[in-house]
């Protein structure tokens, strides 16, 4: 039987090696290569593969006449170079060539430690006192069994510092001095070799593993896990191979691991003595940019609302606190950006509320903006300089994506040249453009059609631009209980252990809910859960065989103003009886006035029965003049909203935000709508085009 045990935990081991991408254990620097003087002890290997498949052939080092210590890619003709040296090697020299990329094995190029230091290979030779460290091949003055020839996988070569029996001090030698057999090298632990100040968003360090001791995922891959944090389009992050870094304002260094079931983690990095300020332009009556340097005093976010005190938890519990943001100065309630949203912001004090942007401050230099480029005629036409699209994300150079099939794309010509938005192929929604991201490949650019001559006639108004509405007593009251197979498509978002936010399921990976439902898009997700395929949040025991239970992995918000949020999660859902998706409508169609449609959550009840299970209520949809007229003009009614209601005692609830307003069409229930925690508690319409292939 033993002899089973040994091959499952071999078998197991090969599959996790297997699973673990290559080029994790390498440094990559772009655009140069290595040059050895012409002797036959550099040797290297040839041949044309991916650089995936080069890293696993270096990194095996199977039938090598040599140790493969690093490889260059060459990315015009995608030939690998095996290399049996590196840029410390003696008389090698490092040259600029941007049509190669240079990959060396980080245990060799790495002058720090990650725990004892067994896998060091680097080129320190002297102890912590200044010793000279003897050879590991000669036994004077000091005999030892540590013999490079009895311990191949050591790597014991020359003098070098090692640590062949793994001991808890790291890497150490024999000495030169007779009297001092062998001293410790002192080699500095990766989180100790640079200190972060602030939140870390400036560190740049080596270290590559998280506080539990993960390994760190490389940026530049999306094994195990997608994510938008490429280097391409965070270029001045930092964001060099796997190493912990800070690019979204949290609240220390962190990374994604490469363990499938933890997407990310926070890595411990030693604080400097002294936090110095960063050098961020700092500004008391506007805001510049993102508002990160905002120091005023306004903590009124909008007429009707006040800031809530950072260092509080009530109304709203959140994780901005003072001390962990030394340099954001959260001081008392004032509007601040801690964490590089669109603009200052600030929790507020009304509990159905969580935060709201501060956009009382002024922009400096407003006045002097330019106007917004826009194109005449048809959009195919427009030739301007935009580069972004509409959710801020750098457009890729066209000839990057020249040969994919993303979308059908004419050949590249002149007018694709640099990274322009452009419309090549008569796209109805205008111009777009290709992005280095694996969540959006292509999206549309904020392009606008210039507004018409002023003898133009002005076009009618489309009736399907609705508009929305819901009784100010948001509670899902007087609704009744619900199937499960009719809700199949309502996830419960869990905080802690109580339902949060209500939610969609519109693909087997992502969760349509609202953006307010969480504090920022790059929340601390930990404490955070997905339920599906559950009526009764209650039950427990045996009562819950059909519930799936799942980690959020990202919050994707949509674009600005939009009030969405896309939750992917970490593991598929379970497509079953209990589980199913809800279908997004059409781009443009139209929900005419008088059709009953139903939203679905779990929230409160005003005391009238069915806590904790899901529940619908039937609301008819109204026109934009409808609305109007019934609210005298009191309300802002815009095209990106629908207009529903019912009878007085019948509504949505806390905690029902973020549930869907489901429609009955040709059929089939598409989800028109969303309900959000909004000063009216709108619901806002997610007609989506063909744009919801990105999903």
């Amino acid at each position: 039987m033993w002899i089973y045990k040994i091959l499952l935990c071999v078998a197991v081991l090969v599959y996790s090696e297997s699973k673990r991408h290559a080029l994790q254990d390498y440094q990559k620097t772009d655009g140069v290569r290595l040059v050895a003087p012409p002797d036959s002890s550099f040797m290297t290997k040839s041949r044309k593969m991916s650089v995936g498949k080069c890293a696993r052939r270096c990194s095996r080092n199977r039938k090598l006449p040599f140790t493969c210590r690093a490889f260059s890619f060459d990315q015009n003709g995608t030939k690998c170079h095996l290399l049996s040296y590196d840029n410390f090697t003696r008389g090698v020299r490092i040259e600029n060539d941007f049509n190669f990329d240079l990959y060396q094995k980080k245990d060799f190029v790495k002058e720090c430690i990650i725990g004892t230091g067994l896998n060091y290979k680097g080129k320190i030779s002297k102890t912590e006192t200044g010793e000279e460290c003897q050879k590991w091949d000669l036994n004077t003055p000091h005999e030892h069994h540590f013999l490079p020839r009895r311990h191949k996988k050591k790597d014991l070569r020359d003098n070098l510092c090692r640590n062949p029996d793994n001991s808890t001090t790291g890497p150490w030698c024999f000495t030169k001095n007779p009297n001092i057999r062998y001293q410790n090298c002192n080699i500095p632990q990766c989180s100790e070799v640079e200190c972060m100040t602030c939140n870390g968003e400036s560190y740049r360090g080596p270290m590559d593993h998280t506080e539990s001791g993960r390994e760190c995922q490389r940026w530049d891959l999306d094994e195990p896990h997608k994510h938008l944090f490429h280097p391409k389009r965070y270029p001045d992050n930092g964001l060099k191979d796997n190493y912990c870094r800070n690019p979204d304002g949290r609240q220390r260094p962190w990374c994604f691991t490469t363990d499938p079931d933890v997407p990310w983690e926070y890595c411990s990095i030693k604080q400097c003595d002294s936090d110095n300020q960063s050098n961020i332009e700092t500004t008391t009556t506007c805001f510049c940019d993102n508002g990160a340097g905002y120091r005023g005093t306004v903590a009124v976010p909008r007429e009707g609302l006040t800031c809530q005190r950072w260092d509080a938890q009530f109304p709203h519990s959140h994780s901005y606190m003072p001390q962990k943001y030394r340099c954001k100065d959260l001081s008392e309630n004032f509007c601040r950006n801690p964490d590089g949203r669109d603009a200052p912001w600030c929790f507020t004090t009304d509990p159905n509320i969580p935060w709201a942007f501060c956009k009382n401050i002024p922009r400096c230099g407003a006045a002097a903006t330019e106007p917004e480029e826009c194109y005449k005629g048809s959009e195919e036409t427009y030739r301007g300089k935009q580069m972004k699209t509409r959710s801020g994300i750098l457009c890729a150079p066209w000839r990057d994506h020249s040969e994919r099939n993303k979308r059908e794309v004419v050949t590249l010509s002149e007018e694709l040249e640099g990274n322009f938005c452009r419309n090549p192929d008569k796209d109805k929604h205008g111009p777009w453009c290709y992005t280095n991201s694996s969540l959006v490949p292509w999206d549309y650019c904020t392009v606008k059609l210039c507004d018409p001559l002023p003898n133009a006639l002005p076009q009618k108004a489309e009736v399907s631009q609705a508009s929305c509405f819901v009784h100010k007593q948001v509670r899902i009251v007087g609704g009744g209980p619900v199937p499960i197979k009719e809700g199949s498509w309502m996830v419960s978002i869990q905080k802690g252990a109580t339902h949060w936010c209500g939610g969609s399921l519109v693909r087997e990976e992502w969760v349509l809910t609202d953006r307010e439902c969480f504090s920022s898009c790059v929340p601390d997700l930990s404490e955070y859960r997905v339920w599906l395929g559950s009526a009764h949040l209650n039950e427990s025991g045996e009562n819950i065989w059909n519930r799936q239970e799942r980690r959020i992995a990202h919050v994707v918000c949509g674009p600005e103003g939009s009030g969405l949020a896309l939750l992917q999660l970490a593991q598929a859902a379970l497509i079953t009886e209990h589980v199913r998706i809800i279908q997004l409508p059409v781009a443009g169609c139209r929900i005419q006035e008088g059709i009953v449609c139903s939203t679905y959550g779990w929230g409160e009840t005003k005391d009238t029965g069915h806590e904790g299970t899901l529940k619908s209520v039937h609301l008819p949809i109204v026109s934009n003049e409808r609305c109007e007229q019934l609210h005298r003009g009191s309300l802002q009614i815009t095209n990106a909203k629908v207009c529903a209601g019912g009878k007085r005692d019948e509504g949505v609830c806390e905690k029902d935000y973020g549930g869907p307003l489901v429609c009955q069409e040709k059929g089939s229930k598409v989800i028109v709508g969303m309900m959000q925690m909004m000063q009216h508690h709108w619901v806002t319409r997610t007609f989506v085009g063909s744009a919801a292939d990105q999903l």
